[in-house]
C-alpha cells in the first residue's frame, strides 16, 4: 500500500510539473524549446517574421516589428495596423508586453543571425522558436506553425495555396536555349544588387534563369557593382527594388549611364511591386511568393491572367486584402 502512495504522488508530482512548465517542442533549428501548452501572446522577432506569422495568427500577436512609413501599408487589412508596433530590438519594450514566446523566421543555415536572436531572447528570459525562412519550404513551416500554435481554416487555405504555387513551378515548361540574363538593381543609382550567392536572390535560382552578377557577397548579402560592369553583362531584364525614392526605376530609364543596356533599349526595366512588402525581398519571407508568380510569366510565359488571379489569391490569404482590378494593376507602377 505504502509503494501505491509513493507511486501515486510521484505521477501528482510529475503532472504537477508537465502543468507548471507546459510542453517541450523541437523548433526547425533542432533547438528544445519548452513553451506553455497554448500560446496565447507571441511576438515575431522581426519583418520577416511578421508576414509569415501575421496570416496564421494575427489575433495571438501582441505587437508587430516595426517596418517602414504607414504609406506603404495601403493593400492590407485594417487590423493589421491597428496592431502595436514596436521596436522588436528593444529588450525593455519586449518585456512590458509580456509574451509567451519570440517567432522568428532565419535561413536555418545562418548561424551567426540565429545565435544573436538566441542571445536576445536569453537576455528577455522569453522562449524563441526558430522556424525556417526558406522560400521552397515554406509549407513546412506553416504546417510547424499550426504545431505550435494551433489548427484553423486559415492555415489549411494557407498551406494549400502555397502548394498550389509550387506545383506551377514543378511543373513549368523546361527552358530551351539560353537563359534570360536579368540583374536587379537597388538603391536610388541602381548600383546594389544581389549576387548569385546571395540568399536575397533565391527567386532567380528557383526559376534558373541567369543572375548576371557574380560579385563576392558585401554586407547583408548584397553588393555593389558599377556601370562599366553592367555594360559588359549586358542584362536583358532588370528588376528595380526599393520603397519610394529608393527605388532607381526612374534612373534607370531616364539616365544617359544605362541607355545601351539591353534591357533598357528594349523596354523590360521593371519596377517591383511594393505594397505591403516587396514582392522581390526585403524582407526575404512569404511576400516572395507573389515575385515567384509574376516571375514565371515574365520568364517563363504563364499567363497574364493566371498571375492575376493567383496574386489576388495571395493577397487575400496573408494580407487579408480583396485587390480590386484598378489595384492590381496600379501596383506595377512607380511611385
Amino acid at each position: 500500500m505504502a509503494g501505491l502512495t509513493r507511486i501515486a504522488l510521484y505521477i501528482h508530482i510529475l503532472l504537477f510539473s508537465l502543468a507548471l512548465h507546459g510542453r517541450v517542442v523541437i523548433d526547425m533549428y533542432g533547438r528544445k524549446v519548452t513553451l506553455p501548452d497554448t500560446l496565447r501572446r507571441v511576438i515575431p522577432y522581426d519583418n520577416k517574421t511578421n508576414v509569415l506569422l501575421y496570416p496564421l495568427a494575427g489575433e495571438k500577436m501582441v505587437a508587430r516589428a516595426r517596418w517602414m512609413r504607414a504609406s506603404y501599408f495601403e493593400l492590407i487589412t485594417p487590423t493589421w495596423m491597428k496592431l502595436r508596433e514596436i521596436d522588436t530590438r528593444q529588450a525593455e519594450e519586449v518585456m512590458k508586453l509580456r509574451p509567451e514566446a519570440i517567432i522568428v523566421g532565419a535561413f536555418l543555415d545562418d548561424r551567426t543571425s540565429i545565435e544573436g536572436y538566441i542571445a536576445f531572447a536569453e537576455r528577455v528570459n522569453i522562449p524563441l522558436v526558430v522556424v525556417d525562412i526558406d522560400l521552397m519550404r515554406l509549407d513546412k513551416t506553416i504546417n510547424f506553425l499550426v504545431s505550435l500554435l494551433g489548427r484553423s481554416e486559415r492555415s489549411e487555405a494557407l498551406t494549400a495555396f502555397i502548394r498550389d504555387v509550387y506545383h506551377d513551378v514543378a511543373t513549368l515548361p523546361p527552358l530551351t536555349g539560353i537563359r534570360p540574363k536579368v540583374y536587379m538593381a537597388n538603391d536610388p543609382n541602381g548600383l546594389r544588387t544581389a549576387p548569385r550567392s546571395s540568399r536575397h536572390a533565391q527567386l532567380f535560382d528557383i526559376l534558373q534563369v541567369d543572375n548576371v552578377v557574380r560579385s563576392p557577397l558585401e554586407a547583408n548579402g548584397f553588393a555593389y557593382v558599377s556601370i562599366e560592369q553592367l555594360l559588359l553583362w549586358q542584362p536583358e531584364y532588370i528588376l528595380c527594388v526599393g520603397k519610394g525614392e529608393v527605388n532607381p526605376y526612374r534612373t534607370v530609364l531616364k539616365s544617359a549611364l544605362w541607355r545601351s543596356i539591353p534591357a533598357v533599349r528594349q523596354r523590360k526595366v521593371y519596377y517591383v511591386p511594393e505594397d505591403p512588402y516587396s514582392w522581390f525581398d526585403i524582407p526575404p519571407s512569404a511576400n516572395r511568393l507573389a515575385g515567384l508568380i509574376w516571375f514565371m510569366e515574365l520568364f517563363r510565359g504563364q499567363a497574364k491572367e493566371v498571375t492575376e488571379r493567383r496574386i489576388k489569391e495571395f493577397y487575400r490569404l496573408f494580407y487579408g486584402y480583396e485587390l480590386s482590378e484598378k489595384e492590381y494593376w496600379k501596383l506595377f507602377e512607380w511611385r
